[in-house]
């Protein structure tokens, strides 16, 4: 392992530090903090856990960060005070302003909030209509066809705040829940042959303007969200393997970011009207190597990237 150059340093913040809490709801994804902390230690960039706002000084500044040397426990991490860093990796939660930090508070205001994604993705989604009272609801519906609709609050993840049924049973669940996006249900049963063969959606991770990574989402029989924390099943598939219409469509929307650092994910569905966006979602899951030769793919090319910005801040301070 090459020792980590002490002027090339990445915090990765994160809105706790506990077993089970978040971003670490189990040891999977603790064991793919540690597979992209230690790949980034290899490269020569020095990487840092921090948490808690209070502890970030300014300027790149934090009084308490934590660090690994090998794969250990959450219990177990090694306690550092006053470090610098050039990037913060945010995975939830980080409200400084004055530094390079992915993702930038644009596109988290952007891609955390799906009233605001309609309003400049709307081309590319489901039709519409952003709904701020009861009245508006009533409306919506009669300019939807179908008795199927999708209601969805502004923000939540994993499928939560996202409501599919009749229009008489959204009626009831959205009540008083407004703003809210009231959106035309479209079939994904047709699923994207060779892959899925029923409801789906498939994410693509876009790091730095590439896709980097890509894998399909397939809802377990009967159910109508395909999100793994609601009974899923998880595929990779090779980026070659992505549906090219979607594929296209993801640059498009990567050009709004194009003058930010950034790494996040855009899902879409296939059905009768071609590919649609679904949605972003600016803090994407990181994921272990030992998911497989696609998993260790995407890690490496999210570890160059995260160096490639450190080498720029480090050239630019030469």
């Amino acid at each position: 392992m090459t020792s980590p150059d002490p002027t090339k340093a990445i915090a990765i913040f994160c809105r706790n530090l506990k077993k089970n809490g978040d971003p670490f709801s189990d040891d999977y994804y603790w064991q793919a903090y540690q597979d992209l902390m230690l790949a980034l230690k290899d490269r020569g960039v020095e990487a840092y856990l921090v948490t808690d706002n209070n502890t970030y000084l300014g300027f790149g500044k934090f009084s308490v960060a934590y660090t690994i040397t090998s794969k250990t426990t959450l219990d177990n991490l090694t306690t550092v005070h006053n470090i610098t860093v050039n990037l913060v990796f945010d995975r939830g939660g980080f409200i400084g302003r004055d530094i390079t930090t992915i993702n930038s508070s644009y596109l988290m205001k952007i891609c955390n909030n799906k009233i605001e994604m309609y309003k400049h993705f709307s081309q590319y989604q489901p039709f519409s209509i952003i709904c701020e009272t009861k009245q508006d609801v009533t409306q919506a519906f009669k300019k939807i066809d179908g008795d199927m609709i999708v209601a969805k609050e502004p923000e939540g993840e994993g499928g939560r705040r996202v409501y599919i049924g009749s229009k008489d049973q959204i009626s009831e669940r959205i009540d008083n829940h407004y703003p809210v996006l009231i959106q035309e249900f479209l079939d994904t049963s047709m699923g994207y042959e060779g892959y899925a063969n029923g409801v789906h959606d498939i994410r693509l991770s876009m790091c730095g303007g590439e896709l980097i990574g890509c894998y399909i989402r397939e809802a377990r029989a009967g159910a109508l969200h395909s999100n793994v924390s609601q009974g899923g099943k998880m595929v990779f598939l090779d980026i070659a393997d992505a549906p090219s219409e979607a594929v296209a469509i993801a640059y498009e929307i990567d050009k709004l970011f194009k003058d930010y650092p950034r790494y996040y994910s855009i899902d879409f569905i296939n059905t009768s009207k071609g590919w649609k966006m679904l949605e972003t979602n600016p803090i994407l899951a990181l994921l272990p190597v030992s998911d497989g030769p696609e998993a260790q793919k995407t890690l490496r090319r999210l570890t160059d990237y995260l160096v490639s910005i450190c080498n720029e801040f480090s050239a630019k301070k030469d």
